[in-house]
């Protein structure tokens, strides 16, 4: 039965498959006919051109059968143009199929374009000479001189789209005589499977007890796929294959009920789906193949898997149940167990690649959208920051001792974690997701403390990634612009800088955290700011405002409960502080910093004993803030957290261009920073100072 519906699948298939390629082909064939009947029409209509000029020189009066050659010929080349464009048939060919437009490739298309943009300028000096009565001589020597001067590379493009044609038909060909040859070998293959199962049948119905039974104990002994039979009580049969034990990685005994063997394999609700679906099995009112696609077991992802090394991994398993039957009942179900994780991996990862590749290519329409001399500045800061990387780890690396490689961590961290901000801010969501991918190794690298030569290894591959992506984003800018930015630039203001691309970037990490939040920028005295301070206003700023997004404000439920507004406030403000610094403050509204969630993450950390917190005062564990690797995000999977990163960002910002921060906050009410940089010279720090209640440091 089995290869009888296989022999009609097969030769449905091969008829389907046929009926369509053939069909396509003599499609193809029509157009190869009218593409060189249009280009012997071309020159048909030069040469009955030449034959009027000639006449007229020689004073003889114009044939009508020269002037009906060249009005039916230039008609035939224009309606073959036209079908070509838009599909149809020609109008003296009323018998024929007309060509479908869906038929014609790209390649066609352009082809049959170049023709039209050729034909054109000499149909309408034929139309000219056709139109006179009696053609002026210069109009036929015009019409001539033309076609003279544009029949090689009219013909060439023509000869294009007849081997265009020819091309697709012959392929098609091919592959119609490959379906047809493969449909015949998948039949005779059949047809001698068929009588190969035949024959063993009936040599097996001859063989004796012992002989088959030898035989069935290899087919299990070799099999590697678990095979069983199950009866209507669920109880595993006697017999079954060695490899059972292996795919499932537990004990497999006859007489188990096999949906207790599954229990501690798949979830509650798989448990029971599968209950019944065998149920139905037995029953006799369904059909298998009309419930196969009910199964619960089909691909079905199972608890205990391991590496064979004891790590933990994720398994999959697919059970395929066929009915046994004895006259109209069924009195076992055969299974087949066999592992589907590395199906289901590929499967998943061409999926993830398919994702992948609509995000990039989504990713770089939306750095259209950006101005593009932000764009490529920052890709020359990347190129500058991923270098200094490279150097670094290449220097580590040649002094094999002495390195302080945790120390080194820290830095690159600072570095990554500062590009993942500024590419969040300019929306180049790649970027940012490689960031982060960095970001997280550098978390494994700085928690597990001790961090050795050989682990800074896999730091370059994302480099690697991470140049690639930007040389992706620059080479895709270039051929956008033909190499000029065709947008002519946009002069911002040094306010304008600052705070690109701010606001969507707060708005993307509040969405994501399922908060609402308002900005408010109040930014003054920033004209007379250097770059390079602009530049580490910038990067302080962006660190400050994930922060304030993802830890200061509340979701709007949280702020409802506190009588707050639902959208969340941070502003931001700037200001000539005399003295030759610019100070710029940032405050939100939110649940402000809470000392005891400080001395909660301190703790986790691991680096300070109950007894070495115990002696800190509140003001001494909130400056532990500013350390690197200390974080009270909950998540550490979390993209925009800084990880224990972004505070110590901050810090080494600020005390690279010799400013001060001081920091105020009040639980459940707000957090302010004030950052206050030289713009000419540098001023040494100010000592540390407190105020009331609300902590107030100063570094």
């Amino acid at each position: 039965m089995v290869s009888v519906v296989l022999s009609l699948v097969i030769t449905a298939v091969m008829v389907i498959v046929s009926v369509r390629l053939g069909e396509e082909i003599g499609q193809r064939v029509i157009m190869r006919d009218l593409a060189g009947s249009e280009r012997t029409s071309t020159q048909i209509a030069l040469r009955a051109l030449m034959q009027m000029e000639r006449d007229q020189k020689a004073g003889a009066a114009l044939s009508p059968e020269l002037a009906k050659t060249l009005r039916e010929r230039s008609e035939r080349i224009s309606h073959t143009i036209k079908v070509f464009r838009e599909g149809g048939r020609m109008p003296e060919e009323a018998s024929r199929n007309p060509l479908r437009v869906e038929w014609f490739s790209k390649e066609f298309t352009e082809s049959n374009a170049k023709v039209d943009a050729l034909w054109r300028p000499f149909e309408q000096r034929i139309q000219r000479v056709l139109d006179a009565p009696e053609p002026p001589p210069a109009q036929v020597t015009d019409a001539v001189q033309h076609g003279l001067a544009n029949i090689e590379p009219l013909l060439a493009e023509m000869t294009a789209l007849i081997d265009i044609v020819q091309k697709r038909t012959e392929a098609n060909s091919r592959l119609l005589a490959e379906v047809q040859y493969g449909g015949a070998a998948a039949l005779l293959l059949n047809f001698l499977f068929t009588v190969f199962v035949a024959l063993g049948r009936l040599r097996a119905g001859d063989r004796a007890v012992v002989q088959s039974n030898k035989q069935t104990q290899d087919i299990l002994a070799t099999v590697k796929e678990g095979l069983f039979l199950v009866s209507s009580d669920f109880a595993v049969g006697d017999r079954m294959s060695q490899s059972l034990p292996q795919i499932m990685q537990r004990r497999v005994e006859p007489g188990m009920n096999l949906i207790e063997l599954l229990r501690p394999m798949v979830a509650a609700q798989t448990l029971e789906a599968t209950r019944d679906y065998l149920g139905l099995l037995f029953g006799k009112r369904v059909k298998e193949n009309l419930v196969a696609s009910l199964n619960p077991l089909s691909e079905v992802p199972v608890a205990g898997g391991s590496d064979g090394r004891g790590q933990a991994q994720p398994r999959y398993l697919n059970f395929q149940f066929n009915r046994v039957q004895e006259g109209e009942g069924t009195v076992h179900l055969l299974v087949t167990v066999s592992d589907a994780t590395e199906r289901v991996r590929l499967t998943q990862e061409i999926a993830a690649a398919k994702t992948r590749t609509r995000e990039e290519m989504e990713s770089l329409l939306r750095v259209l959208s950006r101005d593009s001399a932000e764009v490529r500045f920052f890709l020359h800061r990347i190129g500058v920051v991923l270098e200094r990387i490279n150097d670094d780890l290449r220097q580590a690396a040649a002094r094999r001792g002495g390195t302080d490689y945790l120390e080194l961590v820290h830095a690159i961290f600072r570095d990554v974690h500062s590009l993942k901000s500024e590419a969040a801010a300019l929306n180049l969501e790649m970027l940012e997701a490689l960031a982060h991918n960095f970001e997280v190794d550098l978390i494994g690298l700085r928690d597990r403390g001790e961090v050795e030569g050989s682990d800074m290894v896999k730091m370059t591959v994302h480099l690697d990634d991470m140049f690639e992506c930007a040389a992706t984003i620059r080479e895709f800018l270039d051929r956008i612009s033909g190499g000029n930015d065709a947008r002519a630039p946009v002069a911002a203001t040094p306010a304008q800088r600052l705070v690109e691309g701010w606001s969507g970037l707060a708005e993307r990490i509040a969405h994501d955290q399922g908060k609402q939040v308002q900005l408010q920028m109040q930014l003054e005295g920033l004209d007379r700011v250097p770059a390079e301070t602009l530049v580490a206003l910038r990067a302080i700023g962006l660190q400050l405002l994930r922060n304030a997004v993802a830890h200061g404000i509340e979701p709007a439920q949280e702020r409802a409960a506190l009588g707050k507004p639902a959208a969340g406030a941070i502003a931001f403000r700037s200001a000539d502080a005399g003295s030759r610094q610019i100070e710029l403050s940032v405050r939100d509204d939110g649940r402000g910093i809470d000392v005891a969630r400080v001395r909660a993450a301190l703790a986790a950390s691991g680096r300070y004993t109950p007894e070495q917190l115990e002696s800190l005062s509140d003001r001494d564990a909130m400056m532990k803030i500013f350390e690197p690797g200390v974080s009270t995000a909950a998540d550490s999977g979390d993209r925009d957290a800084g990880h224990g990163v972004g505070m110590d960002l901050v810090m080494k910002q600020v005390r690279a261009m010799a400013g001060t921060i001081s920091m105020s906050t009040k639980v459940g009410a707000y957090t302010e920073f004030r950052i206050r940089l030289p713009v000419a010279e540098a001023k040494p720090a100010p000592a540390a100072a407190a105020d009331g209640g609300d902590f107030q440091l100063t570094f």
